[in-house]
């Protein structure tokens, strides 16, 4: 699911603030850089104490100064390994990569970013992608968040990005992701001291960071009543898991179909256990692969490429009952889960391609109408014949402009689900907007999908 737009180097000027700035100093000693650290899989930055259960979440348990690949040295930009909750309720403990601006804006604003992890390993998480000196990994996350990190810190934000997925990798599970982004944001504002009645967030993700954008607004007013979430721009939104049901055999699809669904039974024992009685042999062979350190499924796909989906089962597992029941409840679409399905009152900005193979436009369209029948804010953003990596490209000018809108408090109203006109990539606007030329964004992209990971 994951959208790689290339390493963009652009950006605008930081803007100047002549309010006194909150303070950025967090508690403790600021340690090395995260370039000299071990991969997350044996550093003990990544492992929960012992005592995980008594701290609160959101709670900031360890920090670290780092490098990123996002913005480098340029600004204050830390890891945070703070509490949160799992879908089975157990308190679980994971990373937030944060960064603070140089002039912030007064009250403070925080961008969170949900990454397309899209992975089933601790170490395909953006904390550790982001990294200088982190192997390959770094291609894998060189995609549109350098652009948008850098175009959120000029505007005086702080920007987060959580490994929403969690210590276990448990992708595609709506409550651990949910919480854990919410989590983060949390974490962010413990972090950097800021009043949190008096700070605004706004929330960004695509594909599979579109599903842990998603969860995070549905949990928001229950889970995290305190945080004033303005808005969510998302889309390519995998609401519902039940039609990668059709996807089987082989190919790229069939692959992610097969591992999103072993990235679902991570988090979800009933649903591991049930899945290790179908394995074959064979199944048993590819999923330790899938699981093994380095091994990002998006960045790997050509290793996967001869995968049988069919081969790793005694029977479908989409059809199992036991399997599908959990799929359902894992579902956003109130005629799919037996669970009540939030309703989001804060506006939101979604967006899909008419021709998306990856994600089908229908089950994003379908989550919009429901969505609005209940009373929702949705602006909703439909690009004709556009593929899954094209729409998302084609809709970034309009998501930033309704990220800017949404802080400002100038959104306006809109008729509930509403397809809106946005300015193009390529245009005036767009460049005016991003403070990026549409050409260099399009190159990158290009660029990017023909470019190989460095070994």
């Amino acid at each position: 699911m994951q959208l790689l737009l290339g390493s963009l180097t652009a950006c605008l000027a930081l803007s100047v603030s002549t309010s006194l700035a909150w303070s950025l100093r967090p508690h403790g000693a600021t340690q090395e850089l995260a370039s000299d650290f071990p991969d997350p899989n044996i550093d003990p930055f990544y492992q929960a104490p012992g005592n995980i259960a008594s701290y609160s979440n959101g709670e900031v348990i360890r920090h670290r100064a780092v490098a990123t690949t996002l913005v480098g040295r340029a600004v204050e930009s830390y890891q945070v390994f703070y509490r949160t909750t799992d879908a089975q309720g157990d308190a679980i403990g994971t990373v937030a990569t944060i960064l603070a601006p140089t002039n912030p804006n007064l009250p403070p604003k925080v961008f969170s970013y949900q990454a397309a992890e899209d992975a089933l390993n601790l170490d395909c998480a953006p904390s550790w992608g982001w990294v200088n000196k982190s192997s390959a990994l770094e291609y894998y996350y060189q995609s549109d968040a350098p652009v948008l990190a850098q175009w959120v810190l000029a505007q005086g934000y702080y920007f987060v990005s959580s490994d929403f997925e969690g210590p276990d990798a448990a992708w595609l599970v709506g409550l651990t992701e949910g919480r854990a982004t919410l989590d983060g944001i949390r974490a962010t504002i413990n972090h950097f001291h800021l009043p949190v009645s008096q700070t605004s967030i706004g929330l960004w993700g695509y594909s599979g960071g579109a599903h842990a954008t998603a969860w995070a607004g549905s949990l928001a007013a229950t889970y995290a009543p305190e945080l004033n979430i303005v808005g969510a721009a998302f889309g390519g939104t995998p609401t519902d898991l039940s039609l990668a049901s059709t996807v089987i055999g082989g190919g790229i699809a069939a692959l992610l179909s097969g591992a999103g669904l072993i990235g679902l039974a991570s988090g979800r024992p009933d649903l591991n256990a049930t899945l290790n009685t179908l394995l074959t042999p064979y199944g048993v062979e590819v999923v330790t692969k899938l699981r093994a350190p380095n091994i990002c499924v998006n960045a790997n796909l050509a290793t996967f490429a001869d995968v049988n989906f069919t081969r790793m089962f005694t029977e479908n597992p989409w059809t199992n009952p036991a399997i599908a029941k959990i799929v359902a409840d894992e579902s956003l679409l109130s005629n799919a889960s037996s669970l009540p399905v939030p309703v989001p009152k804060f506006p939101r900005f979604q967006f899909h391609g008419t021709s998306d193979k990856t994600i089908p436009y229908i089950i994003e369209a379908q989550y919009v109408a429901q969505q609005c029948a209940a009373g929702a804010d949705i602006r909703f953003f439909s690009l004709p014949d556009q593929d899954h990596g094209p729409a998302y490209m084609n809709s970034i000018p309009g998501a930033a402009q309704f990220i800017l809108d949404a802080f400002a408090g100038t959104l306006g109203n809109v008729a509930c689900g509403a397809n809106v006109t946005v300015p193009s990539i390529g245009s005036a606007e767009a460049v005016d907007l991003l403070g990026v030329n549409s050409n260099v964004l399009v190159g990158a992209l290009l660029a990017a999908l023909t470019a190989e990971p460095a070994a």
